[in-house]
């Protein structure tokens, strides 16, 4: 799959895996809930353990109340050493109620306090972004994670944002499908980050995943990949790119 890499070449490198931030747990293909919440969690070096084993039992509480809403998480494989939890919402009153508060969890309360307790004392830091998926540019999620996902996250210039929007509907994303692929994530950020920043996800297995050749430029032919590829790079202040493992021991995959 394609993804923004190169100062030379916008969208060089391929992940020919494709997949997205969000599981599912059954085969057929959905669209994303339109809203996403991520918690990057710095921990501290000495209680790396303690985090694990307290989400642990966080997630064995949930199970036993057969809590239905699934969160994953993701191990930095670059950049500062952290975990980001992804949860994805339908309406923005699901973050009304603090999960201690919520009526199915209501006789677990007292673990839960204790469990919040023993993760907060395991990070240095943590900071919540929540973005708005764009249900047009995004494809549909696959059924399972990708072992590794790449985020890449931009900025856009003042007043061009429409332009980033209409090129990746009208040029990107058609390549993309004329590729064969099925997932791709593009959101904007709404609360937690500037109102410029946006985010395109995809997923691959392996680093070796990098070393494919482009299929999105063969869709696209080299003079309208080329011409995309300044384009894009024309409306844009700064961009990065950073890819996380994902660790299915510390996700919640609600049953269905």
């Amino acid at each position: 799959m394609p993804i923004r890499f190169s100062p030379h070449a916008f969208r060089s490198v391929i992940l020919m895996t494709v997949a997205s931030v969000q599981p599912m747990v059954h085969a057929q293909q959905a669209a994303r809930p339109p809203i996403r919440t991520m918690t990057h969690y710095k921990l501290k070096a000495d209680r790396m353990g303690d985090m694990a084993a307290a989400i642990k039992e966080y997630n064995g509480i949930l199970k036993k109340a057969l809590w239905d809403k699934s969160y994953t998480i993701w191990r930095s494989a670059t950049g500062p050493g952290e975990l980001v939890r992804v949860d994805y919402h339908e309406k923005w009153a699901e973050l009304d109620t603090p999960l201690i508060r919520e009526p199915k969890l209501k006789e677990y309360q007292t673990d839960i306090t204790r469990i919040a307790r023993r993760i907060n004392d395991s990070f240095e830091s943590s900071i919540r972004v929540i973005d708005i998926v764009n249900q047009e540019i995004s494809l549909p999620r696959p059924a399972e994670p990708p072992k590794m996902v790449m985020v890449w996250t931009a900025h856009v210039k003042d007043g061009k944002m429409q332009d980033a929007m209409a090129l990746e509907k009208n040029d990107y994303v058609p390549a993309l499908k004329s590729a064969g692929f099925k997932s791709y994530i593009f959101s904007r950020a709404r609360f937690g980050a500037p109102s410029n920043e946006i985010h395109a996800s995809v997923g691959l297995e392996k680093w070796a995943d990098l070393d494919q050749p482009n299929p999105v430029r063969k869709a696209m032919g080299d003079e309208k990949y080329h011409a995309f590829s300044e384009k894009m790079g024309a409306v844009l202040d700064d961009y990065r790119y950073e890819i996380y493992r994902y660790d299915p021991e510390l996700s919640y995959i609600a049953a269905k």
